[in-house]
This record gives structure tokens, C-alpha cells and sequence, in this order.
């Protein structure tokens, strides 16, 4: 659920509404729970449904139906949009978080015939595909190009809205309530340090594609040469345990000289990770080849009120006529150090920005989500998946259950050569 869902459950019950959300394999860190100090707060009804990660197939159509049928409005991330088209029922709003939207759908094979194991993968696929197709609403920030023409790609043809919060804003007035070993640990560092910089994102550059990258090592290149250029100044930087390249990120660290400066932090939870983030001075998003707009992260940095460096391709924007917030736009080691110079040169006036951007966070991401969500609920549009997506999906059953015969029968048939010319046949 990636931390949206659960808010917009909120929301929505707080609207008066029933409202059910489904878990089937979750982080601890994106769980309801999660964002609430006190659980008995939480408005919506928790279910769970046993289901391993890419597991749409491993469900029968009879478990989905019996969790899933009786809505009458249906709100999702990840592989929601193929659960429900295993039943024929379309979703109304698509939250995508990432590669749901730009990766799943598009699964293909090394060999020019699926091997029996990747047959469950082409219909998990095809279902994600078709399911997002029919999506009646798409609430995302049109963040770039990538993720314009992913859309375009699967043919999604739902209206374009605002996106889901990214988290639920009242509880925003409890994180200085926190006192956890994290907190006060932030604490001492902040009582120690001149200023205090914070990267609460997965570390991930040295792995990931240049175009989702996280540029955690931009970032770190930028600390450096910042040290390097204000070595009076006593800087620290937490950094959080988490994501594939923090082994990476470590020893990129001691190569810049700068590993006294760096703190790390366990991965927490999110009612945690704001009460961290409100004691930072600025929050540091992500950069690379791809601009950001508004993403989990970001607006985490935004709701605390706190000054913000990333990438936003500024131009892209404001050719859709959208507003642009306070923040440092950088996309280099050197744009980012200069950031920090100019911040540490005019913090009063940059606070006033960042409070600034936050107001218009509430105003982007929590009162359009509420001025559109009554509107899109009214709509009585049939909520079945059309004719010509059940016959796609139909066909591609058929054939998988081809594939699977072909690769049973060879297996069967215990050849070396058929194993290889048939089943190892690669596509050129």
C-alpha cells in the first residue's frame, strides 16, 4: 500500500463512509499501524489475505471473490488492479506506486517459449495490464516523461487527478509527542551540530536504474565538497539502514572522507521517521536522469515544515500549468553544495519558504483529494471489466495452458535436445 492507502481509508471513513483495506504482504514500516500512536484510532476495517509477493495467481477466483465482491468503490496500489481483474471487476482509482505501473505489466520472457514456472508471471502481467487499462481514475503527480509515456504504453485511459495523500495530515500534530531511543538520539545530535541534514529515502543508486535511481551518491558528493569547503562548520547527516546499496553507500561515505559526520538510523516507522524529519533543518529527496514533482518522500519532508533539495524539472511543469514550490532544485554535487551554502546564509528566509511549501502540500495533496473524492465516488459507470479485455485475458489463459503442455511434454520426454532447441530457445 506504500503508505497512501491507508491514509485515503482515513479519509474516507472520516467522510462517513465503510470502509475495508486489504493487506496481503507488507513492510512493517507501511502498515496502517505504522502512522498511529494510538491504534484504537485507526477508523477503517483491517482484513488480511494470505499472499506472497507476485502471488495474483497463487488465489483462487474464489477467495477473490468471496474478500473483494459486494463494493461499491474500489481503491488500490501495486497488484490491485490484476486481483480484481481475475474477478472481472475494473478499480476505480489506481494509486500506482512504481513499477506496478511501468514494470509488471510488461513481463517477457529470454526464451522465445515461457518456461512452465513463468507462465503464472505472463497472466499476473496480462491482468495487471488490462486491470489498469480500465482504471476509471489515475490520482498521480505526472512526475516526468518516464512515467508519461508508461501510461501511454499500457493505454491507460482513466482521468488524470491529483494524487492519494501521501499520508494522513492531522497526525501531524502528534509527532512532537514522540519520545522513542530514535528521537532522543536525533535529539543529541541536533544539540550537537550546527545544522542537520536528513535522507530518509532507500539507499539506492549503485544497483538501480538511471532512471529511478535515488542519487544518494549525488547527494553524498555534495556533503563532501561542502565539508571541504566549510570544514568549521559541524554538519551531520542521518542516513537510515535501508535499501540494497547501503553497504555501497557506506564505502562510498569513506572514500569522501566524511563517515564522522554520518549517523545512521535503523529503518522505523513512519510516525517515527516525522518526528525525525521535524528535527532536521533540511530534508534531501532524490535526483538523476528523472525529475520528481511530489512523491512519498518529498511530501514527508514537505509535511514537517523543513526545507527540501531534489530534482524538479521546472520547465516540464510549468508547461502543464502546474505550481511550483519553494525548494532547492539541484541536480549535481556542486548545485547541491551551493544549496547548502545559501542555507546556512539566510535559514530565517529559507524556514519561511519551507513553511510556504507546506501549506501547499496541505492545499495540493489533501484539499483537492477531498474536493475530487465525493465526485469520483458518485460516478455510476459499471465497474466490470469490458468485453474485448475479457476475451484478451481469455486468450492468454489458453495460451499459457499451450506453454504448459509444451513444457511438461518435453520434460517428460527427458531429452536433452528438445530441452534445448524448445525450451532454451531464446528470443533474438
Amino acid at each position: 500500500m506504500n503508505n497512501i492507502i491507508a491514509p485515503t481509508a482515513q479519509y474516507l471513513s472520516d467522510m462517513g463512509h465503510e470502509v475495508d483495506l486489504f493487506l496481503l504482504y507488507e513492510f512493517d514500516h507501511f502498515k496502517p499501524e505504522a502512522d498511529y500512536q494510538n491504534p484504537e484510532d485507526i477508523r477503517f476495517n483491517i482484513k488480511r489475505i494470505e499472499m506472497e509477493f507476485a502471488g495474483v495467481m497463487q488465489l483462487s477466483t474464489a477467495t477473490l471473490k468471496e474478500n473483494f465482491e459486494g463494493y461499491d468503490f474500489y481503491i488500490g496500489t501495486d497488484y490491485a488492479p490484476a486481483l480484481l481483474a481475475r474477478i472481472g471487476k475494473k478499480i476505480d482509482l489506481f494509486a500506482w506506486a512504481g513499477t506496478d505501473l511501468f514494470d509488471w505489466p510488461f513481463y517477457k520472457s529470454a526464451y522465445r517459449i515461457p518456461q512452465l514456472w513463468e507462465c503464472n508471471l505472463y497472466q499476473t502481467a496480462a491482468y495487471q495490464y488490462e486491470g489498469i487499462r480500465a482504471a476509471k481514475t489515475l490520482p498521480m503527480s505526472v512526475n516526468n516523461d518516464f512515467i508519461s509515456h508508461a501510461i501511454h504504453k499500457v493505454g491507460a485511459a482513466g482521468r488524470i487527478i491529483e494524487p492519494l495523500p501521501f499520508m494522513y495530515y492531522p497526525l501531524l500534530k502528534e509527532i512532537n509527542t514522540i519520545d522513542t531511543p530514535r528521537v532522543k538520539r536525533m535529539r543529541e545530535i541536533k544539540d550537537s551540530h550546527d545544522f542537520v541534514w536528513i535522507q530518509q529515502s532507500r539507499q539506492w543508486w549503485k544497483t538501480a536504474p538511471s532512471h529511478i535511481t535515488k542519487g544518494n551518491d549525488i547527494f553524498l558528493s555534495g556533503v563532501a565538497s561542502f565539508i571541504s569547503k566549510f570544514p568549521e562548520k559541524k554538519i551531520a547527516i542521518v542516513l537510515f539502514e535501508y535499501g540494497a546499496d547501503v553497504e555501497a553507500s557506506k564505502k562510498l561515505i569513506e572514500e569522501l572522507g566524511i563517515a564522522s559526520h554520518v549517523h545512521w538510523m535503523p529503518t522505523v516507522l513512519r510516525k517515527e521517521m516525522l518526528a525525525l524529519l521535524s528535527m532536521a533543518d533540511l530534508g534531501i529527496g532524490q535526483f538523476g536522469s528523472e525529475s520528481w514533482y511530489l512523491y512519498c518522500s518529498n511530501a514527508e519532508i514537505l509535511a514537517t515544515g523543513i526545507g527540501y533539495i531534489g530534482y524538479r524539472d521546472d520547465a516540464f511543469y510549468l508547461k502543464k500549468g502546474m505550481t511550483l514550490y519553494p525548494m532547492f532544485n539541484c541536480n549535481s554535487a556542486d548545485e547541491i553544495c551551493d544549496a547548502f551554502e545559501t542555507y546556512i546564509h539566510d535559514k530565517a528566509h529559507q524556514q519561511a519558504l519551507a513553511e510556504e511549501a507546506q501549506l501547499w502540500l496541505r492545499e495540493y495533496n489533501e484539499k483537492k483529494f477531498l474536493e475530487n473524492i465525493e465526485e469520483i465516488i458518485a460516478d455510476t459507470k459499471s465497474s466490470n471489466l469490458p468485453m474485448n479485455a475479457l476475451l484478451r485475458l481469455r486468450w492468454m489463459r489458453l495460451k499459457m495452458e499451450v506453454v504448459a503442455l509444451i513444457n511438461r511434454l518435453v520434460l517428460l520426454s527427458r531429452s536433452e535436445f528438445l530441452r534445448k532447441k524448445v525450451l532454451e530457445w531464446p528470443v533474438s
